[in-house]
């Protein structure tokens, strides 16, 4: 089992290096979360699940909860320009996914926020920890630290995303390569790239292998380039067979320069 403090380990992160990304531009994999370090290089202090006052408070889910993917992170912020970052780590220091927010208020009025992690589950129950913290208008550093374990269930969604992965980089114009897995009536299920607004700027109609049993999908995408650089939702989902509407909803955060 993976103490908290193997987390707060390590060098400072500079605010140039916030895309999170190991992979490098249009490359695939996990990234190398940040290790969180004071400007004297040591460990900022860090909270459980954010007391009373704290700059950042994870309400849910709770500490030692077991959730299934995709699943939904939410609590309060009162943080530079309302600007948090939420991640799970395993408990070797990487990454499974990450998401840049905006609380609705900060810098001095508290706010809340609200995002969705989604990244491919394991075959076994895996521990790991939920983080959510600032970075310094100084210097980039991370600041107001907040973190604690939950378990990831090994619960299989009808639709998984394994490229692009969570705060994959791509350049304007650039081709995207869009693979996973879905079991869907028809096999049938459309990809949208959207802005933060949700507005789509680009999408793609996909089929996977089989009908109605889990099977492989792959196809390709290429992005808009007259479109601003900046972060975007990657987001699978499928049709009601009943009444059209949306569901199943698979949605990784990338970001386009």
């Amino acid at each position: 089992m993976f103490s908290r403090r193997g987390f707060a380990i390590g060098a400072l992160v500079a605010l140039a290096t916030v895309t999170l990304v190991a992979c490098g531009q249009g490359g695939g994999g996990l990234y190398q979360a940040p290790s969180p370090s004071s400007t004297d290089g040591s460990p900022p202090s860090a909270s459980e699940t954010g007391a009373a006052g704290s700059a950042i408070v994870i309400e849910s889910p709770t500490e030692g909860e077991s959730v299934s993917v995709p699943f939904s992170v939410s609590g309060e912020a009162n943080t530079f320009e309302a600007a948090l970052t939420v991640e799970v780590v395993d408990g070797s220091g990487t990454g499974m996914c990450v998401r840049q927010l905006m609380a609705t208020s900060g810098s001095g009025t508290p706010g809340t926020w609200e995002g969705t992690l989604a990244f491919p589950p394991e075959l076994n129950p895996l521990p790991v920890m939920l983080r959510a913290y600032a970075r310094s208008a100084k210097d980039g550093s991370v600041i107001d630290l907040v973190e604690y374990p939950i378990t990831i269930a090994t619960d299989r969604p009808p639709i998984i995303l394994t490229s692009p992965a969570c705060y994959q980089v791509y350049d304007l114009g650039g081709l995207m390569m869009v693979t996973g897995t879905a079991a869907l009536f028809e096999a049938a299920l459309t990809v949208d790239v959207r802005d933060a607004s949700g507005t789509t700027v680009a999408t793609l109609q996909v089929t996977a292998d089989e009908c109605c049993v889990e099977s492989n999908f792959s196809s390709s995408l290429t992005l808009p380039d007259d479109i601003p650089p900046g972060l975007y939702d990657v987001v699978a989902y499928s049709l009601s067979p009943k009444d059209g509407s949306v569901e199943n909803e698979f949605p990784v955060q990338i970001e386009i320069r």
